[in-house]
């Protein structure tokens, strides 16, 4: 008697513990798919291909957005500017602000001192080289006169400017400024409002 009670409780425990275990294993592996997904929302690059921005000539996108309308977002900037190569080596290589841009903005980056002429809406824009200019007139004209780089230039889609800014940016405050166009919240609201309730993409 004692040797089958013996044998009944052995195989009772026997069939709870690995029912437990499995429990156990199994919520384990939920942990891991919830902490997988987590990371896969945090990083929506891993689903990007165009994460390299697609720079172009002020002509070949106002030449595009005849085609097929979609703003501008130029990039002024000169090579000695320090704040100039900081934020191409470290805000334009973010995989979010790359793919953004992409989809949303023809992007153009314009050097300020670059000697070539350009005709911009009928008009001819020449290097100046006279006294304390050394820059290129289409520049002064978008950055309403300002030798301040990096330069910021939005064109809506009919290729009239809705924004200039002349300062460094970090990779937030460029998400948000290319989200608040891109978007067309600059519409409705102010920017201010719009950064404080915006939630990015960049962890």
């Amino acid at each position: 008697m004692f040797k089958i009670c013996h044998f009944l409780i052995v195989s009772f425990v026997g069939l709870i513990i690995p029912h437990s275990l499995a429990g156990q294993i199994q919520a384990n592996s939920l942990n891991r798919n919830e902490q997988i997904e987590s990371s896969l929302e945090i990083d929506s690059s891993v689903y990007y291909t165009d994460t390299i921005i697609h720079w172009m000539s002020i002509d070949e996108a106002m030449l595009l957005q005849k085609k097929e309308p979609k703003k501008i977002f130029m990039n002024v900037y000169v090579s000695w500017c320090r704040w100039c190569r900081q934020m191409k080596d470290s805000v334009f290589t973010n995989k979010e602000i790359a793919h953004y841009i992409n989809q949303h903005f023809y992007p153009v980056r314009f050097n300020a001192e670059q000697k070539e002429t350009i005709k911009f809406k009928g008009r001819d824009y020449k290097f100046i080289n006279e006294g304390d200019y050394h820059v290129h007139e289409l520049s002064l004209f978008l950055l309403n006169y300002r030798q301040s780089y990096p330069g910021f230039v939005v064109f809506n889609e009919e290729g009239n400017v809705i924004h200039v800014r002349t300062s460094t940016m970090d990779v937030y405050l460029t998400e948000s400024l290319l989200n608040y166009y891109g978007s067309n919240a600059y519409q409705s609201t102010s920017f201010p409002k719009f950064e404080e309730e915006f939630s990015g993409k960049i962890p």
